[in-house]
């Protein structure tokens, strides 16, 4: 994506399908900031009385420096725990 497309993101506060490929397979993520995702948390609670998400991912914004940081940090682990 290009800069226009991160600041729409940003501003959304959320991106799905952030495929990361690696040596030992893929892992697609979605990725949230705090506020987008209590909001999104609250209203399928009251929608359908759950939240569910898998390989969540949830950054302080959400730009492609906090998504890359992240990333490489859970890398740097193996994947193991997530």
């Amino acid at each position: 994506m290009d800069e226009p497309d991160w600041a729409i993101q940003e501003m959304k506060g959320w991106i799905g399908g952030v495929t990361v490929v690696w040596d030992g397979g893929t892992r697609v993520f979605e990725v949230y900031d705090p506020v987008r995702l209590a909001q999104t948390v609250a209203l399928e609670i009251e929608q359908i009385g759950r939240f569910t998400a898998k390989n969540l991912l949830v950054v302080p914004s959400v730009t492609r420096e906090n998504i890359e940081t992240a990333i490489s940090a859970i890398a740097d682990r193996g994947f193991r725990a997530y």
